[in-house]
């Protein structure tokens, strides 16, 4: 998941910033303040971070349902622990498969790995 906080980073800086300077500045509004650079971010994330994406499409009901239960319990958020990892289980698979597919396709690439029968 580290690398993909660094893809991010790499990517979508200003949209980070932009996006946490604005909750931090909306303590009790940010969920409707920020609404625009949230979606910004999420653009930018999907264009550019492709395991982002890859979790976005793998792992959506999981993504949905600890936001449910953060929506329903927004003064003890504690209480969606299980969700919460359920979710960083979803992405931590995601993470593996695409580590996987990024090996076989380096193998495949190298020349080196070439049969020439």
């Amino acid at each position: 998941m580290d690398q993909t906080l660094d893809e991010v980073n790499k990517h979508c800086a200003d949209q980070v910033h932009a996006y946490a300077t604005c909750v931090d500045s909306n303590e009790n509004t940010w969920k409707v303040d920020c609404v625009d650079l949230r979606k910004a971010l999420t653009k930018c994330t999907d264009e550019n971070v492709t395991l982002m994406k890859m979790v976005r499409l793998s792992c959506q009901p999981v993504i949905d349902r600890y936001q449910e239960c953060l929506r329903k319990n927004e003064k003890d958020p504690t209480v969606c622990i299980d969700s919460l990892r359920d979710l960083y289980q979803c992405t931590e698979g995601v993470g593996q498969m695409q580590e996987k597919m990024n090996a076989l396709k380096a193998k495949h690439q190298d020349p080196r790995t070439v049969d020439t029968k």
